[in-house]
């Protein structure tokens, strides 16, 4: 019983973690296109948004590059 709490608790911990909102409404990668909120990865412990996994992709290669452009 006590395994079937600590991986419910953990399932709803995960589950919040994910659906968490994206701090940007633009593209970091191509500003001049909306986020789509299924494309995101966490960036110094906020969730950033892309428009395609293709920028998502570029982002996470050179976080750097694009970080100043998260708004």
């Amino acid at each position: 019983m006590k395994t079937l709490f600590s991986t419910l608790a953990l399932s709803l911990a995960v589950a919040g973690f994910a659906s968490a909102e994206p701090v940007n409404k633009k593209c970091p990668v191509n500003p001049s296109k909306d986020v789509n909120p299924s494309k995101t990865t966490t960036h110094e412990g906020k969730e950033v948004g892309f428009c395609c996994g293709n920028c998502k992709a570029k982002f996470e290669a050179d976080p750097a590059k694009y970080a100043k452009k998260i708004k």
